[in-house]
């Protein structure tokens, strides 16, 4: 069923009549069944039942404007309204292929069928081998590939044939001829019909066995199955079966082929693309078969015949294997024969088989079980989406999305580590891509139909309705497969809000193509690069090898060094210098350095900091040096935290943003709930919501709000648990948000992460969903003072209304920071008119800001930009991360602390660029060091870790973690031990150089209840920044294995 969301209007029962919205598709086979299945979906007999507000005349206003759609049976003609002769304005475009009539609409639709560039891209088998190279599996078991190879005309071929060793000359002819002529040995294929067939012998690999394909080529036409003993045929200027000017991919041959029933077979997989980043798979796929049994037999074409003669013996070779119908599955090269043709067999990806289940009874009906292909299957559609991101990218403003038909060819490898040479895993092979797939089925028969129509429901679900303002409440079949990192932040993500900011889809086809043709452009000379040094004798590295060849978006994580980068870091800061050490008392010194894990509780300090504070005491100049300090500070603060400063030179920064300067988080927060309450912006009735996770500086502030007022307290809870009483009194508390937020709530105080059970949480979902209940008059108050140091920003997409932090833990001086939106900050202070942003601060400030500490807040981003920097010299650049115009990469400025414009060392990278690479990086580090003390704690018995249970959720059916990033958690790790108290082990530990604490954290009664500690005297916490290693771990572990009892 499908809901229509509610109506914005405030008259739910207003006469006006709603606009009439249009939908196109075009391609007659396209508009027979995705315009059939859209309407369907809109006037289902629920969707209109389901919300009040939502008449079945305002559903039945959309109008099929397609080229090919009957108007008089559209349901708008159904209606009585003759007023409106408008157009009805094209919320939703299908076309396979973009087509010139349509160029006008495409970029202010809501909801389009193709990504930026996605066609040029993704249905290019050329683009699909530089994307998917032959060992850019390194980090994904899963992941499988095949070798590739690109070149054009017959010129390519030969030198292509040349290097891998196609071409034999007459004496190594005639040898591999007498070395097949050995004796024949009984091999039998895996099957997906014999599950005991992965106990049979598979038979050997062919020798330099290849298939050729046009690049740009669909179908069963321009393929070739190619080996030494026909590799001649491709070379004869005179009968060329090449086409001189065309790009061909030549592809490793799948070895050993999985088959079906003894024919070779592929999957055709259906994925999609959506503009945010994420990939999915659908749970049914398609079997298609070849006609002919399968043999690759090269002496003859059964290993029993006899041969009488070479020549009859290469001709009967050549019979074999080159036969299109016995290599080739493509239902258009099959179809043609009733008797052999298998048909389009229905495949089931999320239920296991076939070989981890009983044996496959053919006559029993049903889907075919293929889900241990799966994870195979989902890795490359992750990697594909992975990789062609930076080349796809853009299509927001148009909700663009790509609808991708993946075949697959079924094979199985050894498993790595096991001494048993029979024992194999199933891998599946992506051999080609086309986007978008046929909407029509290739029999027509009853089931291919069904499951086509399901595939295309399904997505209209996903994607199409959600994005055109209808909920869809039934479950479908996509399966979620890739999701970009949070880490990887895309530069041009705006707030979902405002739509005005983001970049015209048009335009960002046109610099997608400029992207893709760099890309292709080293691609290019790096793979003859490597030849040429090849065929000179001269030894290149394995990456570089055209056989293992890396691709451009997977250099910087194959050569990211934990080691080497914290190495730098740690250049950075005083604390790991050698002169630390010498400062010890020998004792200590003995020891060496102290291992720091209290980063939680402030962090240690780079030495551009420390040298800009001291300068400036060198120079205290109030009126002048110190307010420019002040000034650049909150621009440093909203740059490292908001992204918002200009990337143009002499641009200010974002005039949407209130930076707020004061001692400490505790203290601003403590101010605005006092403001909230002398400006009558919270009273008698109004509700706050806080979460029972919440460090006490966002928690007993809004608590003596509340006294104040007469408001009513709730509590966001991290587990199901029964309601929380203070003061003798009870009070509601839900671990689902929407259980809390009504129109009367006023505050939602949240936490971006806890600083002890250290869990992200979502916010711009939290944000987005406040904003709606209480139609944007709850404020969401968040701290970021534990989630800073590794996030290094308050989120993408919708923003809190407000963001505090406190410097000292994110590597800087003690001063507490606190964002807000401008339109808020005037609320707070009871402002009306026009005010500047510095003198709006200032409503929020007492007294003299510290001087000092504003000249290491903006040596704070130095430090960062120094960093992304060296991240970028040494790593390249990332995914996500645009290039900038030539008139802004020669030279970027900053102000340093005395108070000087200065030139950085050059970089073509942007500021927010340079921190998505700093971002990565130390998502990358920090994520090894919390697996590593995580998968260490975890086996010993008596240790308890206080982590996330999953209970604490937005919504019923949803969840408070960000759905786009991979890791979830920042660095803190907390933990108890049943018999050891944890002031022992603390102590313990720091009598050994392991710097680290044990309390309750300033953490609440509530979060003590619902986590079962009240019986402790407080937890131990270990908290890493990016300036630990692996050795800081693997020496705390020796230090706790000291302890007697543990």
């Amino acid at each position: 069923p499908i809901q229509a969301m509610p109506s914005q209007s405030n008259d739910a029962h207003s006469n006006t009549a709603s606009p009439r919205r249009g939908y196109r598709v075009t391609g007659r086979a396209a508009h027979l069944r995705v315009a059939r299945l859209f309407e369907t979906l809109l006037l289902h007999e629920e969707a209109t039942a389901a919300d009040d507000h939502t008449t079945h005349d305002e559903q039945s206003r959309w109008i099929d404007t397609s080229p090919y759609a009957n108007t008089a049976a559209t349901p708008s003609n159904n209606t009585n309204d003759t007023t409106d002769n408008n157009e009805p304005e094209i919320s939703f475009l299908w076309e396979n292929a973009p087509r010139y009539e349509t160029k006008s609409i495409r970029d202010a639709v809501q909801v389009y069928s193709h990504l930026p560039n996605g066609i040029n891209v993704l249905d290019d088998k050329w683009a699909l081998a530089r994307l998917m190279p032959s060992n850019c599996n390194d980090n994904d078991e899963a992941l499988a590939t095949l070798e590739s190879h690109c070149f054009r005309g017959s010129e390519g071929f030969v030198t292509f044939a040349k290097r891998v060793g196609l071409l034999l000359s007459t004496n190594e002819h005639n040898a591999a001829n007498n070395d097949e002529h050995s004796e024949a040995v009984q091999y039998q294929f895996q099957d997906l019909m014999q599950h005991n067939s992965q106990q049979q012998q598979l038979p050997p690999p062919p020798k330099n066995l290849w298939v050729i394909k046009d690049a740009m080529s669909n179908g069963a036409g321009g393929i070739w199955i190619v080996d030494p003993f026909n590799a001649h045929e491709f070379t004869d200027e005179q009968q060329t079966i090449l086409h001189p000017q065309h790009r061909y991919i030549a592809q490793q041959y799948a070895w050993p082929p999985t088959l079906y029933k003894q024919r070779k077979c592929h999957v055709r997989v259906y994925g999609l693309l959506t503009s945010d980043g994420r990939a999915y798979v659908h749970k049914r796929a398609f079997l298609h078969v070849a006609n002919e049994i399968f043999e690759y037999d090269s002496s003859s074409s059964s290993a029993s015949d006899g041969i009488e003669t070479q020549e009859h013996d290469r001709a009967n070779k050549g019979s074999v294997r080159f036969e299109p119908s016995v290599h080739i599955t493509n239902c258009c090269a099959n179809s043609h024969d009733d008797d052999k043709f298998s048909g389009e067999i229905c495949v089931e990806l999320d239920k296991p088989g076939p070989f981890s289940t009983p044996s496959i009874d053919s006559s029993s009906g049903g889907d075919l079980p293929l889900g241990d292909y799966f994870p195979s299957i989902a890795a490359s559609v992750a990697a594909l989406a992975e990789k062609s991101a930076a080349y796809v990218q853009g299509g927001q403003a148009n909700n663009g999305f790509e609808y991708l038909g993946l075949d697959f060819v079924l094979s199985s490898v050894p498993v790595e580590g096991d001494g048993h040479s029979t024992r194999r895993k199933p891998v599946a092979y992506l051999l080609e891509v086309n986007a978008p797939p046929s909407q029509d089925t290739a029999t027509g028969l009853p089931h291919a139909e069904e499951l086509h129509d399901e595939v295309i429901s399904d997505l209209l679900r996903l994607w199409v309705l959600p994005n055109l303002g209808i909920k869809s409440v039934s479950k479908n079949g996509w399966k979620c497969v890739y999701s970009p990192p949070i880490s990887l932040d895309n530069e041009s993500s705006v707030d979902v809000e405002e739509p005005s900011n983001l970049i015209a889809p048009s335009k960002a086809a046109i610099l997608n193509k400029i992207r893709w043709a760099m890309f292709e452009r080293r691609a290019s000379k790096t793979y003859e690069s490597s030849w040429r040094k090849e065929e000179a004798g001269v030894a290149c590295s394995e990456s570089d090898h055209p056989k293992s060849h890396k691709c451009e978006s997977e250099k910087k994580n194959s050569i990211f060094d934990a080691d080497s980068f914290v190495s730098f870091v740690r250049s950075q800061f005083p604390y790991f210098s050698d002169s630390t050490i010498t400062s010890l008392s020998s004792a200590e010194a003995s020891m060496g350095r102290n291992i720091f894990l209290e980063s939680g509780g402030g962090a240690q300090v780079p030495r551009v900091v420390i040298n800009a504070m001291t300068t400036s005491l060198m120079n205290r100049d109030r009126s002048i040096v110190g307010t420019k300090y002040l000034g650049e500070a909150r621009k440093s603060i909203a740059s490292l935290l908001a992204g918002s400063r200009s990337e143009e030179e002499g641009q200010e920064g974002n005039e949407d943003q209130t930076v707020i300067m004061g001692a400490n988080a505790t203290s601003l927060i403590d101010m605005l709930a006092r403001m909230y309450c002398e400006n009558g912006i919270l009273s008698k009735d109004d509700e706050i919501v806080i979460a029972s996770e919440n460090h006490l500086a966002n928690v007993t502030p809004w608590i003596k709000a509340a006294e104040s007022v007469g408001a009513k307290i709730k509590w966001w809870t991290v587990t199901k648990c029964q309601q929380h009483q203070r003061n003798g009194a009870v009070e509601s508390s839900s671990s689902v948000l929407s259980d809390l937020v009504n129109e009367r709530t006023r505050i939602v105080a949240v936490s971006h992460a806890s600083n002890i059970i250290g869990r992200i949480r979502d916010i711009p979902s939290i944000c987005s969903f406040v904003n709606q209940v209480t139609r944007n008059k709850g404020h969401v108050v968040v701290d970021g003072v534990a989630a800073a140091p590794h996030l290094l920003s308050c989120g993408s997409g919708t923003k809190p209304d407000w963001y505090v932090v406190s410097l000292h833990k994110l590597f800087g001086p003690h001063l507490g920071c606190l964002l807000g939106k401008r339109s808020v900050s005037l609320q707070v202070a009871n402002i009306e008119g026009h005010i500047s942003n510095e003198k709006l601060s200032r409503k929020f400030e007492m007294g003299t800001m510290n001087y000092e500490a504003c000249a290491g807040a903006i040596a704070l981003n130095e430090y960062f930009n120094d960093l992304g920097i060296e991240a970028w010299r040494r790593y390249g650049d990332c995914k996500g991360v645009h290039n900038l115009s030539q008139k802004q990469k020669p030279r970027i400025m900053t102000t340093q602390a005395s108070g000087d414009q200065v030139e950085e060392r050059s970089c073509p990278l942007s500021n927010s660029a340079r921190l998505s690479i700093v971002r990565t990086c130390i998502v990358q580090v920090e994520t090894g060091l919390l697996n590593s003390i995580l998968g260490y704690l975890r086996k010993i018995s008596l240790v308890r870790i206080i982590e996330d249970v999953g209970d604490m959720k937005v919504t019923h059916d949803g969840d408070c973690i960000p759905h786009a990033s991979n890791e979830q958690r920042i660095p803190i790790v907390t933990f108890v031990h049943e018999v050891i108290p944890s002031s022992q082990i603390v102590e313990h530990c720091r009598d050994h150089g392991v710097v680290c604490r044990a309390c309750k954290f300033l953490s609440t009664i509530e979060l003590w209840d619902e986590m079962n500690l009240t019986q402790y005297d407080g937890v131990v916490r270990f908290s890493f920044a990016h300036y630990n290693n692996i050795g800081d771990i693997k020496r705390t572990i020796n230090v706790l294995e000291m302890l007697e009892e543990w």
